[in-house]
């Protein structure tokens, strides 16, 4: 049978696999599964296993309900995870035998993570963060009943709200709950956020990270390690380096925490490789702690981008000895699996090639391992790792154990990105690739969109990305790149646009859009430019600054940074990312690099895109920038959202509107990019 280009509505056909767990003696693997109901227009997550060995895989849990965050208990008996049901969020208990699942606990309203079994597997830590109580749905319904209008909310904290999160009235505890019994209650305190909970070995105890210094507000990147009786009780600072710190874990001798973070140096908010650090769990005043990463001079963890990744597992795992963390890296548009050396701080990588690990976790003796891995030609599906070798010959062999999209796959026509690196005037080398049209002609020329990553420090990467495969099989040439800003490289690479937007990085997507010009198979007459978030700022100023796109489409974007700063949700300082908050001393440097001031400059059509309850570049951005547009007489098209949608709404909003952000994109470039038939 032929196979058929890959559609808009295929977007709701790709099962997302995600948080694959293995089980504690290594013989299966525990992983979620979601899928859209385009009828009902919902997602569902559900909770799959399949032997490690390989074999067929078998649906855990069932009904229309959001699974997630699936833990085995320390024998392998049970398992905890998160379900939300008629939008209620608990904690769920399911024997691996057989039988239903049971709620555990009863809890108002409100948001649940970092599940964490205690090591004697009698107690589960958690965070929680309650709603608040004059804004519950219950709460609604009432006010709905009595004709009662909608109360005030009374803000003292400048960091109130979180974009996909909504307002946060209320403060995020560390939470301990009983198994037998579902009894739960906080076991830290205070008006500060806790989060990344740990057992010690010995389950006495509790580490977890909160910002609680006397300018919590300013050094947002600077928050400390704390332990705290599993009990409850005075929590006590661990000291360590200063600087972020998160995901964090215990050593198997109760000695050392591990967590990654930075150092936050002169300037706290200048971007910074995420590292991997030891701290002294029981260090004194003085502390004691090592970073194990600084010779690879990457970040650890996962920090790449696509629209079909549902991510897992990045925490640090420590070997049964405690000589050894594994580790994920992001690495140039890669993320592989990496085991640091604890006593020399050596890296090893223990598994090559272009693809991307999104989550990992090992069984009890730490020598088997569930991966969630995904490459540019399919979507992430659960592989299983077996270490070999040791020292410096230590390696991983991996191989796949679930195929959820090997018959979507079969039937559609996936179109394989090729890698490409630019080098700059300086020596900068550029990563990007080129996704053609499937069963393109090289003899024929086709239409070219540039795309611009948001962040700006993230990576596009060698995974899966269904919007630029829809966009190819649509007729057209896709240019992804990683310019300077960009994550997956050295540390200065990231950060050498610190508060200078549109120099380096401009540079950067300018010489990528030159090189795609001068493919045979591109008309360079015939390119756009598009990109959210920070692409969308890139997008606004690209258009300010050149003449060369036929059109533009520009998503949750930002152009003005003297109204930015003070409406995102990250509540910046003044010395922040970038110059031009209202109470600093820079008010002109703002200006100069806002895209708003060279509005007059833009002759190119627009489309422009934004959720109304966008809280981290809201909507005023866009607001702003297609008023100056109209005002000037430019072609510009407005497209806002419901106040429902978050900033990530085009990876994680109703399936009916992702569907339709991504047609009105594709008619966009259909427009100005294709000649019309006569």
């Amino acid at each position: 049978m032929p196979k058929r280009p890959i559609t808009i509505e295929d977007l709701a056909q790709i099962k997302g696999v995600g948080d694959p767990r293995i089980s504690p003696d290594g013989a299966r693997v525990l992983y979620t599964v979601k899928i859209g109901d385009v009828d009902k227009n919902k997602y569902y997550s559900h909770l799959w296993t399949i032997p490690t060995a390989g074999g067929n895989a078998r649906q855990f849990t069932f009904g229309e309900v959001s699974d997630t965050s699936p833990r085995w208990s320390p024998e392998g008996g049970t398992i905890a995870f998160i379900r939300n049901k008629d939008r209620r969020t608990q904690i769920w208990l399911a024997a691996l035998d057989g039988g239903e699942p049971r709620a555990l606990t009863n809890l108002p309203e409100g948001a649940i993570g970092d599940l964490r079994w205690s090591p004697g597997g009698v107690k589960l830590a958690f965070t929680f963060r309650p709603a608040a109580s004059g804004w519950t749905r219950d709460a609604a319904k009432q006010r709905e009943e009595n004709g009662k209008s909608k109360p005030p909310r009374v803000i003292a904290r400048v960091t109130y709200r979180l974009d996909g999160a909504g307002f946060q009235d209320e403060r995020q505890h560390v939470w301990v709950c009983d198994v037998a019994s579902g009894a739960a209650k906080a076991i830290t305190t205070g008006d500060f956020d806790n989060g990344s909970p740990a057992w010690s070995p010995t389950g006495d105890l509790i580490a977890f990270a909160s910002a609680r210094g006397a300018d919590a507000l300013r050094n947002r990147f600077r928050n400390d390690i704390y332990t705290v009786p599993a009990r409850g009780g005075a929590a006590r600072k661990v000291a360590a380096y200063d600087g972020s710190k998160s995901q964090l874990e215990w050593s198997p001798d109760g000695q050392w925490i591990a967590c990654f973070g930075s150092e936050s140096g002169e300037i706290g908010w200048r971007p910074k490789n995420t590292r991997l650090f030891i701290v002294a769990a029981r260090g004194g005043a003085s502390g004691r702690w090592r970073c194990l990463s600084a010779e690879l001079d990457r970040s650890v963890g996962d920090h790449s981008m696509g629209d079909v990744r549902e991510g897992g597992n990045t925490n640090p795992i420590w070997s049964p000895d405690g000589k050894q963390i594994f580790v994920t890296v992001s690495d140039s548009g890669n993320d592989h699996i990496y085991a640091a050396d604890v006593a020399s701080g050596t890296l090893t990588r223990l598994h090559g090639g272009a693809g991307s690990v999104s989550g990992l976790s090992a069984d009890q003796a730490v020598r088997s391992f569930a991966i969630l891995h995904s490459d540019p030609s399919h979507p992430g599906e659960v592989f299983a790792g077996a270490l070999k070798g040791v020292g410096r010959k230590l390696q991983m062999a991996v191989r796949p154990l679930t195929h959820a999209n090997r018959e979507w796959l079969a039937s559609v026509e996936v179109s394989k990105p090729r890698e490409f690196w630019l080098t700059q005037a300086d020596g900068t080398k550029v990563q990007g690739w080129v996704i053609p049209p499937p069963s393109f002609n090289p003899k024929k020329q086709y239409p070219a969109v540039v795309y611009v990553h948001g962040g700006p420090h993230g990576q596009y990467a060698n995974t899966f990305f269904h919007e630029m495969q829809a966009h190819a099989a649509r007729g057209y040439v896709v240019l992804m790149s990683n310019p300077r800003g960009s994550n997956g490289r050295d540390e200065e690479y990231g950060a050498c646009i610190h508060r200078d937007w549109g120099n380096l990085d401009y540079a950067d997507v300018m010489s990528v859009a030159d090189y795609g010009a001068a493919l045979p198979y591109v008309d360079a007459d015939r390119m756009a430019i598009a990109g959210g978030s920070y692409g969308g700022f890139m997008t606004n100023w690209a258009v300010g600054h050149t003449r060369r796109f036929r059109c533009a489409i520009t998503d949750r974007s930002i152009c003005n940074w003297m109204s930015m700063v003070g409406t995102t949700d990250m509540a910046m300082p003044p010395e922040g990312l970038w110059p031009g908050s209202p109470v600093g001393d820079e008010i002109d440097l703002g200006w100069q690099l806002s895209p708003l001031r060279y509005v007059q400059n833009v002759r190119t059509p627009m489309l422009v895109i934004h959720s109304e309850g966008d809280l981290r570049c809201p909507i005023a951005q866009s607001e702003e920038w297609f008023t100056a547009l109209k005002f000037l007489k430019q072609e510009a098209v407005f497209v806002r959202y419901p106040v429902e949608t978050s900033h990530g709404m085009s990876r994680g909003g109703p399936i009916d509107l992702r569907f339709d952000r991504l047609q009105r994109i594709g008619d966009w470039l259909d427009k100005y990019l294709k000649p019309k038939r006569r």
